[in-house]
């Protein structure tokens, strides 16, 4: 019987958190990590990649340090092919967790979270595993009837999830032969259960031409990935520009005068990033996209452009 995996647990809520462990332990997991914060699912999952450990991951949608696209992008970062579960209320068309399924995560998983919802999802991870370990004793013909029935069942379980896609994402998903997957949508597409609505251009690497990119945003001067949105106010008089709550009362954090009116006493600079490590500001955000296939990082004047059908599940 192969090992199990690890498994990190990134939850708001200790309750949600417990009981999600609890379940797992009914699923035959013992090695299961609860982290609360980002931060401390980063450094979680940094150890156990520094012990070779691959682990699955359980990601809350909301935490209290950081969104879910900044934490997914920097366990990507340390190993591109972690997988991992959104777990949020969030309906599953929503804009958000469509982009953050065609960044990279494995799989999407709605609360409530039931048992036997969590338990479909592992049991297709265990199966994933099982068939790669068993590759190379099968001979071709039964290798290739696996592959083709595990894409099949890869493909329609991405169908689920985000309902519509680029050939070239779901190949890149899947992960497998590239013609296998050709030809299932062919056969989705006569048995009229997808439909092309046109077609799309996507950034790829210029190092290995991967489509499977994510993008990263950081400080331009520090390079943290560790900022927020915010408005800021410039106080005329000693020149104090901080956060609109630092201003207590209408009275300047610096000086302690009141700003009365607005163009004369000072102004508001709406929309501004505030890194939380330096406490620089800054009306633009830095940003680079790293291959998940290949590691590489480049800035998107550098990427190449592919263009790729896309393809709508037809609701029956």
């Amino acid at each position: 019987m192969n090992e199990k995996n690890s498994i990190v647990i990134v939850e708001n809520s200790k309750a949600i958190g417990l009981l999600l462990k609890n379940n797992l332990e009914k699923l035959g997991y013992d090695q299961i990590h609860n982290c609360y914060t980002g931060y401390e699912a980063i450094t979680t999952l940094t150890d156990l990649v520094n012990q070779n450990k691959c682990p699955i991951v359980l990601l809350d949608y909301m935490l209290p340090d950081m969104d879910a696209h900044s934490v997914m992008t920097q366990i990507l970062e340390i190993q591109s092919d972690i997988r991992i579960i959104l777990e949020t209320a969030t309906e599953e068309d929503d804009e958000g967790i469509q982009e953050l399924m065609r960044t990279g995560a494995y799989h999407y998983i709605k609360k409530p979270i039931r048992f036997e919802a969590l338990k479909s999802i592992i049991d297709t991870i265990e199966l994933e595993d099982s068939s790669i370990s068993k590759e190379d004793g099968l001979d071709s013909k039964l290798n290739e009837a696996l592959v083709s029935s595990e894409i099949k069942k890869q493909v329609d379980n991405l169908f689920k999830t985000v309902k519509q896609g680029s050939i070239n994402q779901f190949i890149e998903h899947v992960g497998h032969d590239e013609d296998l997957v050709r030809d299932y949508f062919v056969e989705l597409e006569n048995k009229k259960q997808i439909i092309s609505i046109g077609e799309t251009k996507e950034i790829t690497c210029n190092n290995c031409s991967s489509i499977k990119t994510v993008q990263r945003f950081f400080c331009p001067s520090c390079k943290s990935s560790n900022f927020k949105l915010g408005k800021l106010i410039e106080h005329y008089d000693c020149g104090n520009i901080t956060e609109d709550n630092t201003y207590t009362d209408d009275a300047c954090p610096n000086c302690k005068k009141e700003i009365k009116a607005l163009g004369v006493d000072y102004r508001v600079m709406h929309n501004h990033y505030i890194c939380n490590n330096c406490r620089e500001f800054f009306p633009e955000i830095s940003s680079e996209y790293l291959c998940l296939k290949c590691e590489h990082r480049f800035l998107l004047k550098d990427g190449r452009w592919e263009s790729s059908k896309i393809y709508k599940l037809i609701d029956t």
